[in-house]
């Protein structure tokens, strides 16, 4: 592949950026990132939705001001966004016509804007689906209306390379428009036109969002996706590639985003639908995994991501830029589930010989399970349901519920319920990923972009896994999510 130059600092020197959904985990380590290493940018607008009754330029401007991601930015600039002049925080929301600006900051940002970055995603796995097809697919929609409206934007969208759905080996960069994963032929702009009619009459009839999440999740198998998710983010990809000319628009499709390796500094996370629950699980005594041990664990650390979004996007301005770019790591420096499990076993290992229960009752070694299997999440929750039901038969009799309640079983078998269906939840997650389908992603892309400036080089080969693991990722977890984890977990005990 043809190596083509790159200078970030010529490319996006003098330039205008709009950044939709840059409170969220990529979107902040980006902007702290171009702040920091590209003085020269004219001008960052950063358009955030209203929520709570709450302006999005106040909600960003009070995120700012606390959120650990910015403190390069808060060492140089202060913790005041005011006092950084060329970031100007925005209302707007892309599910609404024009993104639901003002008309004053619209004729603005129609003149002015050189680069639209789309972060803004619902990412949940599963959903009601017309709220996924609202954001991931309506959104994308309204953001290529924009594009075409201005004078010279152009659109750098950020997707996932599990677009690919119900995939097996080498996934290629390249754009699916007519295809869905398992050969069926099918129309994007059809698809969400009947998921949206198709919702808009299930709400008629006051279907729950249980059936929403459900009509989703079929739609999304029956074409070769494992859940809403990706097949809504895959619709967006292709009514964004059959709106805007090949000229303005790049989409830039990272795996699973995972804690930052050097920037702004090492173990920085704040994703909570990566790893974390795998790792949160396998922490404990319960180390049964559904997975097999040689399929791939494709993970990019969070910062990488941020350096191949500004190589893509100085492609994209510079008319140098490749319809679709994956960053990913399967292909260039692959790491097995077998391994991740043997990282992240052996870094709590050496924190269960400080304590006395560990010493007596060490902790088993990962087992790789099928789904069949009896102590699988599905498996348990079907014994969790039978072991309810006659419990609640028991406590029709008075005496038995009394003395329930006196040895503190009830609370005991709720507890056992609660991680039951994590498990549970947790298996069917990631089972399409690490059990059902072994993706490994090219990812040529950005490699074939040679940066003039060394801060922004981008080569995930040089990711030392054990280290990541060891010193980074997981201790990073440790710090900004698990405790977030544990804590949502107590909260909905207390409401149950």
């Amino acid at each position: 592949m043809k190596i083509s130059d790159l200078s970030i600092q010529e490319s996006f020197g003098g330039k205008t950026v709009l950044l939709i959904g840059g409170s969220g985990f990529i979107g902040k380590v980006w902007l702290s990132m171009l702040v920091d290493y590209i003085p020269n940018i004219k001008k960052i607008y950063i358009l955030v939705r209203p929520s709570k009754g709450k302006e999005g330029n106040i909600r960003f401007t009070e995120m700012y001001s606390k959120c650990p991601a910015f403190l390069k930015l808060h060492q140089k600039y202060g913790n005041n966004l005011a006092d950084l002049k060329i970031v100007e925080a925005i209302t707007g929301d892309i599910c609404s016509v024009k993104l639901g600006l003002n008309k004053i900051i619209q004729a603005k940002l129609i003149d002015e804007v050189d680069l639209v970055v789309n972060f803004a995603a619902d990412l949940r796995f599963i959903a009601p689906l017309d709220q996924m097809l609202q954001t991931n697919t309506g959104g994308a929609v309204n953001i290529s209306d924009f594009i075409l409206s201005t004078k010279k934007a152009k659109l750098l969208h950020v997707s996932t390379c599990y677009v690919a759905g119900m995939a097996d080996g080498l996934v290629s960069e390249k754009l699916s428009k007519n295809i869905s994963p398992n050969g069926v032929q099918f129309s994007a702009q059809d698809e969400y036109n009947w998921g949206m009619q198709e919702s808009l009459g299930a709400r008629s009839r006051s279907a729950t969002d249980k059936e929403l999440k459900l009509i989703g999740s079929l739609r999304a198998e029956r074409l070769g996706w494992p859940n809403t998710y990706t097949y809504t983010k895959a619709l967006g990809e292709i009514l964004l590639s059959q709106k805007l000319p090949r000229d303005r628009l790049c989409i830039f499709r990272p795996s699973i985003v995972e804690s930052a390796e050097k920037y702004p500094f090492p173990g920085w996370n704040e994703d909570f639908n990566g790893t974390a629950p795998f790792i949160q699980m396998l922490s404990s005594r319960y180390r049964l995994l559904v997975a097999k041990p040689n399929h791939n664990l494709d993970i990019i650390p969070v910062d990488y991501v941020a350096r191949g979004l500004t190589i893509a996007g100085s492609a994209l301005l510079s008319q140098k830029h490749l319809e679709i770019y994956h960053s990913s790591t399967s292909a260039l420096n692959p790491l097995s589930v077998a391994l991740a499990t043997d990282y992240i076993c052996k870094y709590y290992k050496t924190f269960e010989r400080k304590r006395l229960e560990g010493f007596l009752l060490p902790y088993p070694k990962t087992k790789f399970i099928s789904p069949k299997h009896i102590f699988s999440g599905p498996s348990l929750t079907k014994i969790e349901k039978t072991v309810t039901f006659l419990l609640d038969k028991i406590k029709l009799e008075k005496n038995s519920s009394r003395i329930l309640s006196k040895f503190g079983i009830n609370s005991k078998i709720e507890s056992i319920k609660r991680k039951a269906k994590a498990i549970d939840v947790i298996a069917k997650v990631y089972k399409p990923f690490i059990y059902d389908y072994n993706y490994t992603f090219k990812s040529e892309n950005l490699m074939a972009h040679k940066v003039v400036e060394k801060e922004f080089s981008y080569n995930p080969t040089e990711i030392n896994w054990d280290r990541y693991w060891r010193e980074i990722h997981i201790p990073g977890l440790n710090r900004w999510c698990l405790p977030q984890l544990k804590s949502l977990s107590s909260k909905k005990k207390e409401l149950t």
